[in-house]
């Protein structure tokens, strides 16, 4: 990516990931668990969590432990898996965990490496890709290969 586009990408992904929940969210099949339907993802920085809450209600129903300070939320295209950036607090952060939303857990936390503070998050093409305000990169996380590189 060019660095006049890194700023752009920077400044702009978490404003992208509104419209993607709103609309995947709402499509996801609940129908095993006891969750609503629709549902709506939160991270939960203060308690190192992703909550899943009942729009309607407006109460938390089900709370995913993650990894430290997770900021931002994404769905894959199916619905199935959440991808959350763990910011970290007084130690920067460098992780991405996976959550399988039907079985409420987090299945894997991939290490990023030298990458510190991912930010927003979004999944396109089968990869997950996410900012990282430290280095100021894009990181692409494949997890179909759970490799990661920017």
């Amino acid at each position: 990516m060019s660095p006049a586009r890194r700023p752009f990408v920077r400044h702009i992904a978490p404003f992208l990931l509104v419209p993607v929940l709103a609309g995947v969210v709402g499509a996801l099949a609940l129908a095993q668990l006891p969750l609503p339907s629709p549902a709506l993802l939160v991270v939960n920085k203060a308690e190192n969590s992703l909550a899943v809450m009942d729009p309607v209600s407006g109460k938390a129903v089900k709370q995913i432990p993650t990894g430290d300070g997770p900021h931002e939320v994404a769905l894959s295209q199916d619905g199935r898996t959440a991808y959350v950036t763990n910011y970290g607090a007084q130690t920067p952060g460098s992780s991405l965990s996976v959550i399988d939303i039907a079985a409420g857990k987090e299945t894997r936390r991939v290490d990023l490496g030298a990458l510190r503070r991912p930010h927003g998050v979004i999944v396109s093409g089968g990869a997950v890709y996410s900012t990282t305000e430290t280095n100021r990169a894009v990181a692409r996380y494949d997890p179909a290969a759970n490799t990661v590189d920017w």
